[in-house]
């Protein structure tokens, strides 16, 4: 009975000791957050700052032919993508610098917040240090974090069985400076031709790399087959997936763009652009 006794008065003791302690720090709290000069002044910077968001620009895609893989680099693929998404990431690498201004202005007005310790009202019986202590946790709570100022953009490609099993990758990233360098040159350009032969390389590489195995398989078997031109089948010769427009003169590897042809039509066909059989 007396150990019941003694175990509940501990009990007790504690529960009161600790709503002490917890109100008791609720005070100092509210009264930081009330009265705290130097908070205020914080709020009212924080208020007139808003800073862009980041939107990711990465870019991956799956390839399910090694040659293809092997042969278009991340930059390639980052050159032919950048015909479509190259405004959209300038401007969000213009918001992106932007955001490294006003973040430097911000902290810059920041320092110039008064000094811990300045209160709207007396402290009275108040303990400074333990104010001081928590107003110095507060202040680093109410600083605005750092937004986005550095602008990366990754580039990722797998290479997957047929099956889609991915089993290799390769990644590389660019910043803003590879980027506008990139758009710069594939501006330098009269009408469709590009004065920059890597970049046009860069360019065919890719739109050739489109035709997946499991889209040449899917021509053939539209095709029945069959050459499109001669109509020998595949049991007498090699079949190859042909650019009715090529690349070379602004085709896509499009189903509609692409039949199939044996070997030798193909060669005979060449860079033609008007025989679609």
């Amino acid at each position: 009975m007396i150990v019941f006794i003694i175990i509940s008065s501990i009990i007790i003791i504690t529960a009161i000791t600790s709503l002490y302690l917890y109100f008791r720090q609720q005070k100092y709290n509210n009264f930081i957050l009330q009265n705290s000069l130097r908070l205020k002044r914080l709020k009212e910077i924080n208020d007139r700052y808003k800073f862009n968001p980041y939107n990711s620009f990465d870019q991956y895609h799956i390839y399910d032919n090694e040659n293809f893989y092997d042969t278009i680099s991340c930059e390639d693929y980052l050159i032919y993508q950048l015909q479509y998404i190259g405004k959209k990431v300038t401007s969000q690498i213009k918001l992106i610098h932007e955001n490294k201004q006003l973040y430097s202005k911000y902290l810059s007005e920041v320092k110039t917040v008064s000094d811990f310790g300045q209160f709207a009202v007396p402290i009275n019986s108040l303990n400074l240090k333990k104010l001081n202590k928590i107003e110095k946790r507060f202040s680093q709570k109410i600083l605005l974090h750092e937004p986005a100022t550095q602008f990366a953009l990754t580039v990722t490609l797998y290479i997957s069985k047929i099956n889609g099993h991915i089993y290799r990758k390769k990644t590389a990233v660019f910043d803003d400076n590879d980027i506008n360098a990139f758009i710069k040159r594939l501006n330098n350009k009269n009408g469709t031709f590009y004065n920059d032969r890597e970049i046009w390389n860069s360019l065919c590489r890719v739109e050739r790399g489109k035709v997946s195995n499991k889209m040449r398989f899917a021509i053939y078997k539209r095709d029945g087959y069959r050459c499109r031109k001669c109509g020998i089948s595949d049991r007498y010769a090699n079949l190859e997936i042909d650019h009715i427009i090529p690349i070379s003169k602004g085709g896509k590897s499009t189903y509609d763009n692409l039949q199939t042809l044996c070997h030798r039509c193909n060669i005979e066909k060449g860079d033609n652009i008007n025989e679609k059989y």
